[in-house]
Parts: C-alpha cells; sequence; structure tokens
C-alpha cells in the first residue's frame, strides 16, 4: 500500500491547503488516526469533510476511549470503524488487510521516487564473513544476531563458544592426567568450527536481508522526521 501523508508528500512551493485537498480528491480511501486531539482539530474536521463529500471510504482508527461528536459524529457515523484502543499495534494487520479490500489491491496515489523502494541494493558485510573463518567463529553468530536483533543467532553465538572456553581454561593444565580431556576439547572445538561455518554461511543470506531492510527503515525514518520537523517549524 502507497500511502500519500501531507508532511512528506508534499512539494515545496506549493500551497499547502490546496495540496491536501488534491490529495484527499486522487486518493482511493482515507484513513482517519482518531482520537481526543484528532476530533478537536479544525483542520481534520474540515479533511474529513472534503472526504465525505467526494465519498472516498473513510476508515476510522481509534487509538484512545474518546468517541466522535458534532460534525465528525455526522461524518464518520455509518462509516468503518477500527478499535485499536489500548494497543494499535495489535490492529495494524487488520487495518492493512480493511485498507487493501477497499482499495481493491491497487495503490491510491503515486509517491516521490525519494521514498519508492524499487530493488534495493543488499548490504554488505565482511565483518560476519571474516569471524567464521577465525577461531572467534561463534562471535560472527553472536555479532549478526546484534545488528538484526535475532535472538536466536546470539543464543547460537553463545553456544558455539563452548568449546573456546573450555579451551582456554584448560590449557594451563599441563599434566599428563589432562592430556587426553585436552585432546578431546580441541576435537570438540573443530567440530564446532565446522558446523557453525557450515551454518554461518547459511543464514548470512537471511542476515543480510534483515540488514538491508533495517538500514532502509532507519533511512526512511531519518528522512520522514527531517520532512516532518521541516513542516512543523513552518506553521
Amino acid at each position: 500500500l502507497k500511502c500519500w501523508i501531507a508532511p512528506r508528500n508534499i512539494r515545496g512551493g506549493v500551497n499547502y491547503a490546496d495540496e491536501i485537498m488534491d490529495g484527499l480528491k486522487n486518493a482511493k480511501i482515507v484513513v482517519l488516526v482518531f482520537s481526543k486531539d484528532s476530533q478537536e482539530s479544525p483542520y481534520v474536521n474540515n479533511e474529513i469533510y472534503t472526504a465525505f463529500i467526494n465519498n472516498k471510504p473513510i476508515i476510522s482508527f481509534k487509538i484512545d476511549e474518546t468517541m466522535p461528536e458534532k460534525k465528525l459524529e455526522f461524518y464518520l457515523k455509518n462509516k468503518h470503524w477500527l478499535e485499536a484502543y489500548p494497543n494499535p499495534e495489535d490492529v495494524f494487520e487488520t487495518l492493512v488487510n480493511d485498507a487493501l479490500h477497499l482499495c481493491e489491491h491497487q495503490s491510491p496515489a503515486n509517491i516521490p521516487k525519494d521514498f519508492a523502494i524499487q530493488n534495493p541494493k543488499k548490504e554488505k558485510d565482511l565483518v560476519s564473513f571474516i569471524l567464521l573463518f577465525t577461531p572467534f567463529y561463534s562471535f560472527s553468530f553472536i555479532y549478526m544476531g546484534a545488528i538484526v536483533k535475532k535472538k536466536l543467532w546470539l543464543i547460537n553465538g553463545f553456544v558455539y563458544l563452548i568449546p573456546f572456553i573450555c579451551i582456554i581454561l584448560s590449557m594451563p593444565s599441563t599434566t599428563y592426567l589432562f592430556g587426553n580431556i585436552i585432546t578431546v576439547i580441541v576435537y570438540l572445538f573443530f567440530i564446532f568450527w565446522f558446523l557453525a561455518l557450515i551454518h554461518g554461511l547459511v543464514i548470512r543470506k537471511e542476515f543480510l536481508t534483515r540488514k538491508t531492510i533495517v538500514n532502509m527503515q532507519l533511512k526512511e525514518d531519518a528522512m520522514f522526521d527531517e520532512l516532518l520537523e521541516e513542516y512543523s517549524n513552518s506553521e
């Protein structure tokens, strides 16, 4: 779903009110994030009125206990409501599915190229690759898990770290009595290393994809915050 949002999609040097009216008229549906603040906003009231008289489907995404009153009650009385209080995140999937249904699976508006992500170049990462071929192979899993917040990979890293710790703890012992034990630990270390190498090369594809998505999201958030700040300062 491509979404038109005023602070993000309005071009510079144009009349803000005109652009908002055009955006509403060109949209296939309108999503209202309904709350006490939006109900009291004269701008929101005007926008919903415009959507109403242009026969636009309106989804009201209710994020607090406020009930619609006066003008908004008239415009929204027979419209589609989504109760998203107190955990809006739990209703995101329903919102998307309902929006897709109303849009007939077609994008409602064009988004500027700066915000359209098409075939992004996959991120590279040498650190995770190099670590796999060193005795510190377990840190590759810890690193990958920490970067993309994948708990399972973090756990794998600490599991693969066990033979390395055992070798470090057993090194001071040089007596013949412990010779066999040290040999077994060394064998275990190389077995774990071999398994970790195969495992690490397999999951790196998913890791690079996840890292790409994380970096894209950070760039998008930074760009949106910058435009929002610019819009706020111009009011």
